[in-house]
């Protein structure tokens, strides 16, 4: 068993001055009674006891020991959750540069550049990383408990984020298979209808040819009068039907007959065999009289193929909605004071979309975002999602990345509806005060801006661990006075029609 299994997490420690760096290790690592192979374990049982998480770290006093120290933790499947890094650390390259080196080997790290000069600018990355959502600043002097939450909070967020990435490939591997049998069998009812059409084709060819044709054709052949008496039969209709054609000829066809269009017959062969029979009736002439020929194909078995077709189509929808749901409550059983919250809001979200008539495609596309639309929030420690006082600034920017987490997460699946850019925009606002990207009305997607409404009124409805529930009144005179400013106009008055005039309220769970 490996350290991760054991949740024994992985610190990389970087700073040009060694007492530093003994901090470190006397903070998160402090020394044991044993030196053989099994103090590790002992180190990881004893904080598994207390609470804690183990942490496992490595030093390094420039940076370029730490990019080959990022090198060797990839090449031997161990890699650092959690990095610190010194900005100055002369003579070598600088933090920022480190930073750099080492996403660029492991874009998963957590960085965390640490300074002892009081103009940087803390809480915000670098401008020249590409990976902002991962670094965070911490000012020298830093305090023990700084350095203990800084690594369990990053280290879990870590370790969701692996165990997502995991989630999410096996997801996209189960659509794709499903979804390659469904082409597969596409491409053979295809097949059939383009055999069914080069036989009727041949339907017009002379008389003669014609009763040489319907006479060895494959296809079942009936021709009957204007009064729908039989005159002729076909061995192939004598199959179908079960008996002889000198039993049928000359008897009324008790069927019923519409040219042009196609019906299918359920039929009781004379053998007492279950048949299902297409028919297809085209007016004709035999022997010089008005007549209809009545072509039958035996498609029992693609009855059964088309049953069974369904059968899995039902089963590939439930999958996926049943994958959904799974995604869902993983966010809700981290932050168990908003459970619920996604499934109420994904219902809202819905009958808003069919109050402003958009198409049940459509609508269910709402739904569907709705229903995973804080999917993101599963990179956020879970204290911080039940944090009962005001967040910090820098809580606040981990929060409001959710949207671009989400987008990020949902990206490659293929969805019917354009579900990640939906959960990127649900925090957009109409005057552009929104994030993450500040869109400006017809710039956010119609099913974006109903999804913000729906989860403003759910928000302020329900209670939260920093504040009581406030109330539906005050939910909806909210989205009532900011409308137009921050809210579409036409979807704040189908919310307020749904609530005034018809009575909805959320589900229960």
């Amino acid at each position: 068993m490996n350290q991760f299994d054991n949740k024994l997490y992985r610190i990389l420690a970087v700073d040009d001055e060694l007492t530093v760096l003994g901090l470190y290790e006397q903070i998160l690592s402090p020394p044991t009674a044993m030196n053989d192979s099994s103090s590790k374990q002992t180190k990881m049982a004893d904080k598994t006891l207390m609470g804690e998480l183990a942490f496992d770290v490595t030093c390094c006093n420039q940076g370029d020991q730490a990019v080959e120290a990022v090198k060797l933790s990839l090449k031997e499947g161990s890699p650092f959750a959690v990095a610190f890094l010194d900005l100055h650390m002369p003579p070598g390259p600088d933090g920022h540069w480190t930073a750099e080196q080492i996403q660029k080997l492991d874009p998963g790290i957590n960085v965390i550049l640490v300074t002892g000069y009081y103009d940087t600018p803390l809480g915000i990355a670098p401008v020249k990383s590409e990976l902002t959502d991962q670094q965070l600043y911490l000012q020298k002097p830093f305090h023990r408990q700084e350095i203990i939450q800084f690594a369990t909070a990053l280290s879990t967020k870590w370790q969701a984020e692996r165990e997502l990435r995991k989630l999410h490939s096996e997801m996209e591997s189960l659509i794709e298979e499903r979804t390659e049998e469904l082409l597969q069998a596409n491409r053979q009812l295809k097949i059939e209808v383009e055999n069914r059409r080069t036989a009727q084709k041949a339907l017009h060819m002379s008389e003669m040819n014609f009763r040489n044709m319907i006479r060895n054709n494959a296809d079942g052949i009936l021709i009957f009068d204007k009064n729908s008496i039989v005159q002729f039969m076909n061995p192939a209709a004598e199959n179908i039907f079960g008996m002889r054609a000198e039993q049928l000829v000359g008897q009324t066809f008790d069927h019923l007959v519409v040219p042009g269009k196609p019906i299918e017959l359920d039929l009781i062969s004379g053998d007492g065999k279950s048949v299902t029979a297409e028919m297809r009736v085209m007016n004709t002439e035999w022997e010089g009289e008005p007549a209809y020929l009545a072509s039958l194909r035996d498609i029992t078995e693609r009855k059964l193929m088309q049953l069974e077709l369904q059968n899995n189509l039902d089963d590939l929808k439930q999958a996926v909605n049943g994958t959904i749901k799974a995604i869902a409550l993983t966010v809700e059983i981290r932050d168990p004071y908003t459970s619920g919250h996604q499934h109420r809001v994904a219902h809202l979200a819905r009958a808003i979309a069919g109050e402003i008539e958009l198409s049940g495609d459509q609508a269910e596309g709402v739904y569907t975002a709705a229903a995973i639309h804080d999917i993101g929030k599963i990179s956020l420690p879970a204290e911080i999602l039940s944090k009962p006082v005001k967040l910090t600034d820098i809580e606040i920017q981990m929060i409001q990345a959710h949207s671009q987490v989400g987008y990020d997460i949902l990206k490659g699946i293929d969805f019917p509806w354009p579900i990640a850019r939906i959960v990127l925009q649900h925090h957009e606002r109409m005057d552009g005060s929104g994030y993450p990207n500040g869109l400006v009305g017809e710039e956010i997607l119609l099913e974006a801006r109903i999804l913000g409404v729906a989860d403003v009124v759910e928000t302020m409805a329900s209670h939260r661990p920093y504040r009581p529930s406030m109330g539906i009144d005050k939910a909806l005179e909210e989205v009532s006075q900011n409308k137009t400013v921050l809210y579409d106009p036409r979807v704040v008055d189908a919310c307020l029609r749904l609530f005034t005039d018809k009575g909805f309220e959320f589900p229960s769970l």
